[in-house]
C-alpha cells in the first residue's frame, strides 16, 4: 500500500508551485482589474477568475495526495494577499477554494485523475468561492438573476481558465521527466 504521506520532494514541490502561483496571482489581479469593470455591469466579472483556482489544482494533480489541494491554494493566496496587500484575508479564500478541490478529489478518493475530474474540482472550487464572495460582499442583496450569471460565469471560467490550461501544463510537464518521481508519472494513485 502506498503512502499518503507527503515525503519531502512532494513538500518543497507544493510549497514551490504555491508561492510561485501565489505571485502568479498577484499578476493576474492586474488582468482582473483591467477587464472587471466591463464584466460587472453583465455579471460576468467572474469569467476571469479561473486561474485564482489553479494552485489547488496543479500540484494535486502531480502529488495526488490528500491536503495537497488544500495547502497549496491557501499559501498561493497568502502570498497573493501580501504582495497585493489583502494580507492575511486573502488567505481565507485560498483555504475555501482549496476546500472545494479537495472535497472532489477526496469523494474520488484520489484515485481518478483526469481531465474530468480537473473540471469538477474547479467547479466546485468556483461555488465554494462564490459562496464565501456572497456572504462577504453582501451578494444577497444582488438580483437573483446576478448572483446565478456570477456563479456560472465562475463556473465557466474555472473550467476552461484553470481546468483545462492545468490539465494541459502537467501533461506537457510529464513529457520532460520533470517530474518522473511523483504520482501523475507514475501512475500509482493513493
Amino acid at each position: 500500500m502506498k503512502s499518503n504521506k507527503l515525503n519531502i520532494f512532494e513538500t518543497v514541490l507544493t510549497c514551490m508551485l504555491a508561492v510561485t502561483l501565489g505571485v502568479a496571482f498577484w499578476g493576474w489581479t492586474f488582468v482582473y482589474e483591467i477587464f472587471s469593470p466591463f464584466l460587472s455591469g453583465l455579471g460576468l466579472k467572474y469569467l476571469s477568475s479561473g486561474p485564482w483556482l489553479m494552485a489547488a489544482m496543479i500540484p494535486a494533480f502531480i502529488i495526488r495526495k490528500p491536503g495537497v489541494a488544500l495547502g497549496a491554494e491557501t499559501l498561493a493566496a497568502v502570498v497573493q494577499g501580501f504582495l497585493a496587500s489583502w494580507g492575511l484575508m486573502s488567505g481565507a479564500w485560498g483555504l475555501v477554494q482549496g476546500l472545494g478541490a479537495e472535497v472532489v478529489f477526496l469523494g474520488l478518493g484520489y484515485k481518478k485523475w483526469n481531465i474530468w475530474s480537473l473540471i469538477l474540482a474547479s467547479m466546485v472550487s468556483a461555488t465554494f468561492s462564490y459562496g464565501l464572495d456572497f456572504f462577504y460582499y453582501g451578494y444577497r442583496s444582488l438580483p437573483a438573476h446576478i448572483n446565478i450569471l456570477q456563479w456560472l460565469s465562475f463556473l465557466i471560467s474555472g473550467a476552461i481558465l484553470c481546468a483545462l490550461p492545468t490539465y494541459f501544463l502537467c501533461q506537457r510537464l510529464k513529457k520532460t521527466g520533470l517530474l518522473n518521481n511523483f504520482r501523475i508519472v507514475r501512475g500509482d494513485n493513493a
